[in-house]
C-alpha cells in the first residue's frame, strides 16, 4: 500500500485497470488515451479523467453535450480521426476545456458559435482538416484564447471580423490555406500577438495598415505567396518583430525606406523574387540583424550602401542571382561581424582588390561558380580569420603567388575548374599549391587549361623544366628572340604560313591550339640556298639540319615532329601533342599491344609444354605396346 502511495504522490504513468474502459489506458494522474474500433466518447470515470486522447478511433460526429459528463476535463485531444461533423451543441456545459486539438481528421464545416461556451478555452487547434470557411462568429467569445491554429486547411476568405473577440491571442498560424486577401482591419484586435504565420497562400497583395495594431509582433511569415507589391510603411510600426520572411513572392520592386523602423529585427529573407533592382534609401538601423538571404534575384547590381545599417550582421547568403555581375566597391564597409559570405552561382566578372578589406572576422568566404578572370594581390589581405574559401568554377587563367600569404588561418580551399594558364606566370601559385596540398580539398581538379599539350595535366605536379622556362636564345636578332619565348603567341589549327623574310623561319609555338591532326605549314619565299647564311655554332643547338629546309626553322616549346613534306615551297609539319587525350590514347593502345602479346607468347609457350607433354605421353604408349606386342610374339614362336 505504501508502495502504491509513493507512486501516486510521484506521478508515474502506471496504468489502472480498473473502472477503465477495454479500448482506453488510464493512468493515475489524470491521462486517459484511447484508440481504435470506438465511435463515440467512452464512459470514463469523471472524477478521474482530466486530460482525454482520441487517437485513430472510428469516430465520425462529436453529439450534443459529448462532454458534459466530464466536468473535470481540461485537455482534450481528437487527432487522427474521421471525425467529419460536430453538433453546435457538442461542448456545451464543458467550459472548464482549456485546450481544444481537433487536427488531422476529416472537418469541412464548423457551426456559428461552436466554441462560444469554451470560455475558458485557451488553446484550439483544428489544422490539417478540410475546412474551406469560417463564419464570422466561430471564435466569438474566446476572450481568453492564446493559441489558434488553423494551418493546412482550404480557405479562401476568412471575414473581417472573425478575430474581433480574441483580444488575448499571442499565436495564429493561418499558413497553408487558399487565402487571396486580407481585410486590411481583420488583426486590428490583436494587440497581443506575437506569432503570425501567413506562408504558402495564394496572396497577392496586403492592404495598407493590415499591420498597424500589431505593436508586439515578434514572427511574421509571408513566404511562398504570390505577393506582387506592398505598400512602403507596411512594416514600420512592428518594432519588436525578430524575424521577416518575404521570400518566394513575385516582388519584382520594394519600395524606398521598407525596412525602415525594425531595430530588433534579427533574420530577413528576401530569395527567390523576380528583384530587379532595390532602391538606395531601402533598410534602416538594424543593428541586431544577424541573417541576411538576398537570392535567386534578377538583380544586376545593389546599392552601395546596402548593408550599411547591417552592422551585427553575421550571415549574408547573396548568392544564385544569375545577373549580379558587379559589386559596389564599398559594399561590404560596414560589416565588421561577418563571419560567412556566399557570393557563389553569380556571374560576378571582376572585384575590387580592396572589396573585402573591411571584413577582418570573416571565416567563410564562397565565391564558386563567377566569371572571375583574376584576382589582386590585395583581395584576401585583411581576412587574417578566413578559414574556408571557395573560388572553383570559375574562369580563373592565374593567381599572384603571394594572393594568400596573410590568410594565416586558412584551412580549405577550392582552385578545380577554372580555365588555369600553365605558362611560366603560374609557377609561383603552383609553388603555394605544392607546399599547401593538404588545404586544397579539390587538387585533383586543379588542372591546365591551356595550352592544348598540357590540358588536364594537374598544376601540382608543374616544374620550370615541364614548362620548358629560361630557353636560352643567344645569337638571335632581338626580333627572334622576342618570337622565341612569347608564350601568348598562337595560331590556327588550320593550316598557318609565316613567311621568312631574312634567314630564319621562326615559329613560335604555342601548342594549346593544336590537335591531334594538325598541320602546320611554314612557307618558304625568300629561303633559297643562295642567300642562307651562315649560322653560329651556338644557333645551331636549336637548328633542324634536314634536308627538306632551305635554313633554319626553330621550334619552341612545341610537340614533337613525327612527319615533314615539302610541296611548292611549303614545308608541312605533323604534329602530335606529348600530353593530351589523343597521345594518352596512343600510349593506352601502345600498351595494350605489349600485354597481349606478352600473353600471347605465354599462351603459346604454355600450349607448347602440353603438346610436348602429350606427344611424350603418346610415344612412351607406342613404345610399351610395341615392347608387349614382340614379347606376345616371341612367346607364340616358341610355342611353335
Amino acid at each position: 500500500m505504501w508502495f502504491i502511495l509513493i507512486l501516486l504522490h510521484l506521478g508515474l504513468q502506471l496504468p489502472l485497470s480498473f473502472s477503465c474502459p477495454s479500448s482506453c489506458v488510464c493512468f493515475p494522474n489524470g491521462d486517459v488515451e484511447c484508440t481504435g474500433a470506438i465511435t463515440k466518447i467512452p464512459p470514463l470515470k469523471a472524477n478521474q479523467t482530466f486530460r482525454l486522447k482520441l487517437n485513430k478511433t472510428e469516430i465520425t460526429i462529436l453529439n450534443p453535450q459529448s462532454f458534459q459528463a466530464l466536468f473535470l476535463l481540461q485537455r482534450l485531444q481528437i487527432i487522427h480521426n474521421p471525425l467529419a461533423t460536430i453538433h453546435p451543441e457538442a461542448f456545451h456545459n464543458a467550459s472548464q476545456l482549456r485546450s481544444v486539438v481537433l487536427s488531422s481528421n476529416s472537418i469541412s464545416v464548423l457551426p456559428p458559435s461552436v466554441f462560444s461556451s469554451l470560455g475558458n478555452l485557451e488553446q484550439l487547434y483544428m489544422d490539417r482538416n478540410q475546412l474551406m470557411s469560417l463564419h464570422a462568429d466561430t471564435f466569438k467569445k474566446l476572450v481568453n484564447l492564446r493559441e489558434l491554429d488553423i494551418s493546412k486547411n482550404q480557405i479562401e476568405n476568412l471575414d473581417a471580423r472573425i478575430f474581433q473577440d480574441v483580444t488575448n491571442l499571442t499565436h495564429l498560424n493561418l499558413c497553408e490555406n487558399l487565402l487571396q486577401k486580407i481585410p486590411q482591419t481583420m488583426f486590428h484586435n490583436l494587440k497581443k500577438l506575437k506569432s503570425l504565420i501567413l506562408y504558402s497562400n495564394q496572396l497577392k497583395t496586403i492592404e495598407e495598415g493590415s499591420f498597424d495594431q500589431l505593436h508586439n509582433l515578434i514572427t511574421l511569415m509571408l513566404y511562398k505567396n504570390q505577393i506582387r507589391e506592398i505598400p512602403p510603411r507596411l512594416f514600420w510600426h512592428m518594432p519588436k518583430l525578430l524575424t521577416l520572411t518575404l521570400s518566394s513572392n513575385q516582388l519584382s520592386y520594394i519600395p524606398s525606406e521598407t525596412f525602415y523602423y525594425l531595430p530588433n529585427l534579427t533574420k530577413l529573407t528576401l530569395y527567390k523574387n523576380p528583384l530587379i533592382s532595390l532602391p538606395d534609401q531601402l533598410v534602416g538601423h538594424m543593428p541586431r540583424l544577424k541573417e541576411l538571404y538576398l537570392y535567386n534575384t534578377y538583380l544586376t547590381s545593389v546599392p552601395w550602401n546596402l548593408f550599411a545599417n547591417m552592422t551585427g550582421l553575421r550571415v549574408l547568403n547573396f548568392h544564385y542571382n544569375a545577373n549580379l555581375s558587379s559589386l559596389p566597391k564599398d559594399l561590404f564597409c560596414c560589416l565588421p561581424n561577418l563571419q560567412k559570405l556566399s557570393l557563389k552561382n553569380n556571374i560576378l566578372h571582376d572585384l575590387h582588390p580592396d572589396q573585402f578589406s573591411d571584413l577582418t572576422n570573416l571565416q567563410i568566404l564562397m565565391l564558386n561558380g563567377n566569371k572571375l578572370r583574376s584576382l589582386s594581390a590585395k583581395t584576401f589581405q585583411n581576412l587574417h580569420r578566413l578559414t574556408k574559401l571557395e573560388l572553383s568554377n570559375n574562369n580563373l587563367n592565374e593567381l599572384p603567388g603571394d594572393i594568400f600569404v596573410h590568410v594565416t588561418a586558412l584551412r580549405s580551399v577550392t582552385l578545380g575548374s577554372n580555365h588555369w594558364n600553365c605558362t611560366c606566370s603560374i609557377l609561383d601559385i603552383v609553388e603555394w599549391i605544392r607546399e599547401n596540398q593538404n588545404a586544397v580539398t579539390d587538387l585533383q581538379d586543379v588542372l591546365c587549361y591551356e595550352p592544348y599539350y598540357l590540358l588536364n595535366k594537374q598544376l601540382v605536379v608543374l616544374t620550370s623544366d615541364s614548362l620548358k622556362c629560361g630557353i636560352t636564345t643567344a645569337g638571335m636578332h632581338s626580333s627572334e628572340k622576342t618570337s622565341l619565348s612569347s608564350s601568348t603567341a598562337s595560331y590556327s589549327p588550320t593550316a598557318s604560313s609565316f613567311t621568312g623574310t631574312r634567314t630564319t623561319a621562326n615559329v613560335a609555338a604555342n601548342p594549346n591550339t593544336l590537335s591531334p591532326t594538325t598541320i602546320l605549314s611554314i612557307h618558304l619565299t625568300s629561303l633559297t640556298p643562295s642567300t642562307t647564311a651562315s649560322t653560329t655554332e651556338e644557333e645551331h643547338t636549336h637548328v633542324s639540319k634536314s634536308g627538306v629546309f632551305y635554313d633554319t626553322v626553330v621550334l619552341v616549346n612545341g610537340p614533337n615532329i613525327v612527319h615533314n613534306n615539302r610541296h611548292q615551297r611549303w614545308v608541312y609539319l605533323w604534329t602530335v601533342p606529348a600530353t593530351g587525350l589523343y597521345s594518352g590514347f596512343l600510349m593506352a593502345f601502345y600498351v595494350v599491344l605489349i600485354v597481349t602479346g606478352v600473353i600471347l607468347i605465354i599462351a603459346n609457350a604454355y600450349a607448347l609444354h602440353r603438346l610436348h607433354k602429350a606427344l611424350w605421353k603418346t610415344g612412351m604408349t607406342l613404345t610399351r605396346n610395341q615392347t608387349i606386342m614382340t614379347k606376345r610374339l616371341r612367346s607364340f614362336n616358341g610355342k611353335l
